[in-house]
């Protein structure tokens, strides 16, 4: 659903742990909106790395594929992520 109808994905809150939710979206984190806090308890994500990778999206208006987190916000190689919608 987030790659076939993101507008849909944004208002059911897909990814957003920070904001109510009407059914469990499996743990999905939306890099590209949620809040500092929660990129924080990302594993081996730090509070600076957070912060980092706030700062990257901001600039570059969102990650469009998980490279961009890698390029843009130097995220560390052994990090694990699926996509940057989750």
């Amino acid at each position: 659903m987030l790659e076939r109808d993101p507008a849909l994905a944004r208002e059911l809150r897909i990814g957003r742990p920070d904001l109510p939710q009407q059914f469990d979206d499996g743990g999905l984190i939306d890099i590209n909106h949620v809040p500092v806090a929660i990129l924080a308890t990302l594993p081996g994500f730090s509070p600076e790395l957070a912060e980092q990778v706030a700062r990257s999206r901001d600039e570059h208006h969102g990650f469009a594929f998980v490279q961009d987190l890698k390029v843009y916000a130097n995220i560390p190689g052994g990090l694990s992520t699926n996509s940057p919608n989750g």
